[in-house]
């Protein structure tokens, strides 16, 4: 019987270590649904969520997406890892018209993006015809979070709050 139990509790423990994701997602919507941002999209796999918001009464942003990618999977590599997860945020801009001049600063723009390589926490711009993106990524360890059954995101979601008012601020120059 102790080899059962044995095993039951290492079921459990993967089974915990894989759902932090998704803990801390809930608690993400939970936070931003406090500042007054309405959750309009809600995209959830077995490893990649993705949640979007409606910020209230924003002169600039149209739309932030926050995706939590946990890039470990259930091996003992994993588990030697830890929790460690991707948090994607990307905030966006709709502009109503666009006109040759911006055309054209855009496309520099875009250019010199695709010759970069990504690096976390910076900040990358896109333009679309009527829409401006800023992205940023950042590795996160969820045990930071999330300890067994205990949650704390108290210092998550005013960090995000934080990383979408820099993306704001990319974002408001382009804005018209």
């Amino acid at each position: 019987m102790p080899l059962l139990k044995a095993l039951n509790n290492h079921a459990h423990k993967t089974e915990l270590r894989e759902s932090k994701d998704e803990i801390v997602v809930g608690e993400i919507i939970r936070g931003f649904s406090h500042q007054g941002w309405a959750c309009h999209q809600v995209v959830a796999d077995a490893d990649r969520q993705q949640v979007g918001f409606k910020p209230k009464g924003d002169p600039v942003l149209s739309a932030v997406y926050i995706v939590v990618d946990r890039r470990t999977g259930t091996g003992a590599v994993s588990a030697a890892l830890g929790s460690k997860t991707t948090v994607a945020i990307s905030a966006e801009a709709r502009n109503k018209v666009s006109d040759p001049d911006d055309l054209a600063a855009m496309w520099r723009t875009d250019l010199a993006n695709l010759f970069k390589v990504p690096v976390h926490g910076e900040v990358r711009i896109n333009h679309q015809l009527n829409k401006i993106v800023a992205r940023t990524h950042h590795l996160v360890d969820l045990d930071h979070y999330v300890q067994g059954t205990h949650v704390d995101t108290s210092q998550l979601v005013p960090w995000l709050v934080g990383q979408v008012d820099n993306l704001r601020q990319h974002l408001a120059p382009h804005k018209k």
